[in-house]
């Protein structure tokens, strides 16, 4: 075990962390390769803590304990199948070393899975382009070419209220123009973050056709939850739960 183990220092350096303590554990966050800088782990849009536990009778006997923690990125069947293809890769290895093996089993599949599930926040449908894709330092995803227009609204929004601020003579405590909040979660944007957006010129105006085929591209967890309102509004609507505020003005005026 202990030349396993040297060797698998060797080969992911300080990425890989060894608590030599009963039983021994090896932590190591392994992160989808994309085609991002491999310096750059923090942008890469997948990854997973993978956690072993080595009993004293590994790799003779027993099997090590492994836990897939703290993921990003992941829907719950790719988890699950994460899990599936690391008990199916320890079987088949029983008596042998068997930590490189499922390290790199799952980094594969981190690649193959390449995007994020969730849709773009902004506009609710699935990404499909890792190279139109942006990823928050609050760790939040979305198109870039949705971002931009939502930048670039609160850029001028706290534009003027700065400069309504200044002309009726309050006391302004520091520069609050560039805290643009994410979307999702309200964290303010990193400068790296909105560095990253194109510009608005560069930025295609979207068809009606293309809107149209955005609409169908939602995702089915967003056309359920559609389809749940409107049948909500049509109750609250029939049971006069809902002011229509045009039959409203009609009435007065009669």
């Amino acid at each position: 075990m202990d030349e396993e183990l040297s060797v698998l220092k060797s080969i992911y350096l300080d990425d890989l962390e060894i608590d030599s303590g009963d039983p021994t554990t090896v932590t190591i966050t392994i992160f989808s390769n994309g085609d991002e800088n491999d310096l750059d782990q923090d942008k890469r849009l997948l990854r997973i803590t993978f956690v072993a536990e080595l009993p004293s009778t590994y790799p003779d006997t027993d099997s090590p304990k492994i836990t897939l923690c703290r993921s990003r990125g992941l829907t719950d069947e790719q988890l699950d199948e994460l899990n599936s293809s690391i008990a199916t890769c320890l079987q088949s290895n029983l008596g042998s070393c068997v930590l490189y093996e499922c390290i790199e089993l799952i980094r594969s599949k981190l690649s193959s899975y390449d995007l994020p599930f969730e849709s773009c926040a902004i506009c609710l449908t699935l990404m499909t382009d890792r190279n139109e894709i942006i990823k928050t330092n609050c760790h939040h995803f979305y198109h870039k070419t949705c971002l931009k227009p939502y930048v670039d609204m609160r850029k001028t929004e706290l534009e003027e209220k700065y400069r309504e601020l200044k002309k009726n003579g309050f006391y302004i405590e520091r520069d609050f123009r560039q805290d643009i909040e994410d979307p999702v979660c309200r964290q303010i944007l990193s400068s790296h973050v909105i560095e990253q957006l194109p510009d608005t010129s560069t930025i295609e105006t979207v068809s009606n056709e293309e809107h149209q085929e955005l609409i169908h591209q939602l995702s089915p967890h967003v056309r359920q939850w559609q389809e749940r309102t409107q049948a909500l509004f049509q109750q609250q609507k029939e049971k006069g739960g809902i002011i229509d505020l045009d039959k409203n003005q009609e009435m007065i005026f009669t």
